[in-house]
């Protein structure tokens, strides 16, 4: 009798721990057949992550101009270095409009996914890693607003670049609540931690960048600054708490590790912008920028040896931040390392941008983007 009682138990306890471990997947689980039940469609599949297609090609924009103020600099203060100004200027007006173009298509396709396949759009939004790619849509459009300030006329260009930047800001807090409350009020799956949780606080970052080309008051981007920075620290010890003690991450996820040079090397950026100048707070953190790059660096040979997928886009925005990170610091410092450093992270972020383009493009000829993810 005694032995009957205990394996009926010990039943009940296993159908109890079933019941807890298929309630913990829910929200994954309940994410994929959503998209998996609406009839294939190449529209219900259009992924979110092609948004950071505009981050890489803005980003290499923005490197551009950058490079080109800091070649000016060093002609002017006969620091020896050629005068490439006019090139530089150049190339980043080619990047920089072929990015606005590149947005207003994406955002185009992912509106008529939205109002056409609801279902699909709902599902990603609830997805402990796509979400935290939605902020890549407001992070791509302060970026071209930040690229558009080269424009400005103190008239029409001035205003239209406020609009674009309050709306663009106004999105991004809205979706980094709706992000964070998405952690808070789910069951977290620590094994899907990655860097690309760092997406939706990158975004409160560039704002101040944006911020300053819009000539925005600085207090309005100093909050999005001091939440970025707080999510930052804390994420950045979940991440790499999780890297060190966890299961590795999964290999289409491995770019995203690019993801640790891109707050720093935009922190330094916006000291510059907010507080008119740089520290030694600023220069430590760029340092560190430069400690993740020697580090994603030496990782080179784990990296050549992926297959494609679209999180490759992960490599270039952070490549780009570094180049305008250090061409900041050299015009600050005036130390021809810097700058040395700068045309590294430039010659990697346009070849990281040129070559995963072409990937992209060959992927989208052979039918492979906008499919269901394999499970």
């Amino acid at each position: 009798m005694k032995n009957s009682s205990n394996a009926l138990n010990l039943g009940e306890n296993k159908a109890l721990n079933s019941n807890k471990n298929t309630a913990s997947n829910s929200n994954l689980t309940d994410s994929n057949s959503a998209l998996n039940e609406v009839p294939f469609s190449k529209l219900a599949h259009f992924p979110i992550m092609l948004f950071a297609s505009v981050m890489g090609l803005g980003g290499l924009a923005l490197v551009f101009k950058k490079a080109s103020a800091a070649f000016a600099f060093s002609v002017k203060n006969g620091l020896n270095f050629l005068d490439l100004n006019a090139i530089f200027a150049t190339c980043s007006f080619v990047f920089g409009f072929l990015s606005i173009a590149v947005f207003l298509l994406l955002l185009g396709f992912y509106v008529a996914k939205i109002f056409t396949h609801f279902n699909a759009f709902k599902a990603e939004i609830t997805h402990q890693v796509k979400i935290n790619f939605l902020s890549a849509i407001p992070i791509g459009a302060l970026i071209i607003t930040t690229f558009l300030g080269a424009f400005n006329d103190n008239g029409t260009m001035l205003f239209l670049l406020k609009i674009i930047f309050y709306l663009s800001s106004f999105l991004q807090l809205i979706l980094s609540i709706f992000v964070i409350n998405f952690w808070f009020s789910n069951a977290m799956k620590k094994h899907l931690l990655s860097p690309a949780w760092f997406i939706p606080i990158v975004g409160n970052l560039i704002v101040p960048l944006a911020g300053h080309s819009a000539k925005i008051t600085p207090e309005f981007s100093l909050f999005f600054f001091s939440v970025g920075c707080f999510f930052w620290l804390i994420l950045t010890a979940l991440i790499t708490s999780r890297l060190i003690f966890e299961e590795s991450l999964e290999s289409k996820f491995l770019p995203t590790l690019f993801i640790f040079i891109a707050p720093p090397s935009i922190f330094v950026v916006d000291f510059a912008a907010l507080f008119g100048g740089h520290s030694a707070l600023s220069l430590m953190l760029y340092f560190v920028a430069l400690f993740f790059m020697l580090l994603m660096l030496s990782l080179s040979r784990v990296f050549t040896r992926l297959n494609f997928a679209l999180s490759w886009w992960a490599f270039t925005f952070p490549l780009c931040a570094f180049g305008i990170a250090s061409f900041e610091t050299f015009m600050i410092f005036k130390s021809p390392l810097y700058m040395i450093f700068g045309i590294l992270g430039l010659i990697l972020a346009l070849f990281a941008v040129l070559f995963v383009s072409y990937k992209t493009l060959l992927a989208m000829s052979k039918g492979k983007i906008c499919v269901p993810e394999k499970a």
